[in-house]
């Protein structure tokens, strides 16, 4: 996936719901903090 300059690696096929692992490794690929992340809920 990219958009700009930012690239992000997304593994297919992912089954049903992403671990907190590939969320965290995808968020920081993406330059997201834990923090924006949140305020996005």
């Amino acid at each position: 996936m990219r958009k700009g300059d930012i690239t992000v690696i997304v593994p297919d096929p992912h089954r049903g719901d992403i671990s907190k692992a590939l969320l965290a490794r995808l968020l920081r690929q993406a330059g997201i903090s834990r923090e924006e992340w949140e305020r996005l809920e």
